[in-house]
């Protein structure tokens, strides 16, 4: 049984590997705690508040409420967040079991546990880097692996696309270029002062100035409108790994995104699965006026881009890698 602590927030990494744990190993041997109504049907889903994406990333159709009376039945303690209350619900724990335990460090900052700081100052990170100091964990799993970042015992683990949610997506192309992003970095500013009366950005809402609880397009619509877009564009945010990253090819659709600047093993190749722009977004108008002047090639290399991130990138092959990654380094089997 693996004791999954997790933070009671929407955490997308967290939810994920969750959700692709529950999937591959079975409900019955992933126990979230403290218990995430997200994750189940237990409780009417909350007083049955509807689960929107991305809200929805870590729902696994379980009905089960673990309650945590034997620690001992815990072959793996997984942290799995870098937020604060997390932290502090893995420290209650920890201390009262022998089980090794692992982090999955999804935040945005590059520096392991950075984000414990963001998210619950000074005093947090401290205790992380006491817990750590005390009792090492034995991996690490970190979606901000910069390269150069390489170290025994830490592995790259990005966001991915949670295939449960794929849709049957028009294949009509309404919109020429798309980008539905909040200002939360400078290249993303950037490319909307470039973007500005150009193609049909303005008329799509492709637009600054719009936070994230403004845009109508959510769930459902949100996907159908991503597949609608011949070119949709993903830079990046506090971070360099967003959904949108991945989300773009699941839905057919042309990405266009500056090259990564973290560990993404089997990403996509330029040219043939995506189209990386310079950092400095110099290029942007050049790469989309090519590739909206050519349909097959555009198309080729999106269906391309799709087919590449159903074999290589959903939450299923991150779930079997974290779960090939603990056999290999704690020689410990979570299938049995």
């Amino acid at each position: 049984m693996i004791l999954f602590v997790c933070s009671r927030e929407t955490d997308y990494l967290q939810d994920l590997t969750y959700a692709g744990l529950a999937e591959v190993l079975g409900k019955e041997k992933v126990w979230d705690f403290p218990h995430h109504w997200q994750y189940h049907r237990g409780k009417k889903a909350f007083w049955n508040r509807k689960l929107e994406y991305p809200h929805n990333l870590g729902y696994a159709d379980s009905d089960q409420i673990c309650s945590i009376t034997d620690l001992s039945e815990a072959k793996l303690v997984v942290l799995a967040s870098a937020k604060a209350d997390a932290l502090e619900a893995f420290l209650t724990l920890i201390e009262n079991t022998q089980a090794p335990w692992v982090f999955v460090d999804g935040g945005d900052r590059s520096d392991i546990g950075g984000d414990f700081e963001r998210t619950g100052g000074k005093e947090s990170l401290e205790l992380f880097e006491s817990l750590c100091f005390k009792r090492p964990p034995a991996a690490i799993f970190k979606r901000e692996l910069m390269a150069g970042q390489e170290k025994l015992g830490i592995f790259p683990f990005p966001f991915s696309f949670k295939t449960s949610l794929t849709l049957s997506l028009p294949v009509n192309k309404k919109y020429d270029v798309a980008f539905w992003a909040t200002e939360s970095s400078s290249t993303r500013k950037k490319a909307f002062e470039i973007l500005k009366g150009r193609y049909d950005c303005d008329a799509n809402g492709s637009v600054a100035g719009k936070k994230s609880k403004n845009y109508s397009l959510k769930g459902a619509k949100y996907f159908e409108a991503l597949a609608s877009a011949k070119i949709a564009l993903s830079f990046r945010g506090e971070g360099f790994d967003t959904l949108r990253y991945w989300e773009i090819p699941a839905c057919g659709s042309f990405i266009i995104s500056e090259e990564p600047s973290i560990q993404i093993p089997n990403n996509f190749e330029n040219g043939k699965h995506a189209t990386f722009c310079k950092p400095d977004l110099s290029d942007l108008t050049d790469k989309i006026d090519y590739y909206l002047s050519r349909d097959k090639e555009r198309e080729a290399i999106a269906e391309a881009g799709r087919k590449h991130l159903l074999a290589h990138h959903t939450h299923l092959h991150r779930a079997r890698y974290f779960i090939q990654t603990v056999k290999e380094r704690l020689k410990l089997d979570l299938t049995r």
